[in-house]
């Protein structure tokens, strides 16, 4: 029976060995692939915001003042952003986007980052 024992724990161990390789594999893949996925991410220009056009505009215009993340974590109605684009220029300061950059990034702000925030950050 000592035969039968010795060849059991053998197969046990080459199953067990080919386990951890083929999950080392798995791991490995992973890293690979996410590595493609954050390379891709590091060659976007726009930080968080959603790409759709209107995106350049908008980044350009809200980052002179602050992170693109205050953008993204809103949710406005269009009459929200009119507000809050109005705001910016009466209270902060800001200067008057003219058209058609004005209506580019309303189009967008609106569309993107709406009231059920459908682009909202998940990173």
């Amino acid at each position: 029976m000592l035969p039968i024992r010795i060849s059991i724990s053998t197969k046990l161990r080459e199953t067990a060995v080919t386990a951890v390789l083929f999950v080392a594999l798995l791991c490995l893949a992973s890293l690979c692939l996410s590595g493609t996925a954050q390379a891709q991410d590091d060659d976007y220009e726009f930080g968080v915001l959603f790409d759709a056009p209107g995106v350049s505009e908008t980044y350009y215009n809200c980052i002179a003042c602050h992170s693109e993340k205050i953008v993204a974590q809103q949710g406005q109605t269009r009459e929200g952003w009119v507000y809050l684009l109005e705001w910016m220029v009466e209270e902060q300061g800001m200067p008057v986007i003219e058209e058609p950059d004005y209506s580019i990034i309303i189009d967008y702000l609106s569309t993107h980052y709406n009231t059920d925030r459908p682009n909202f950050p998940k990173r």
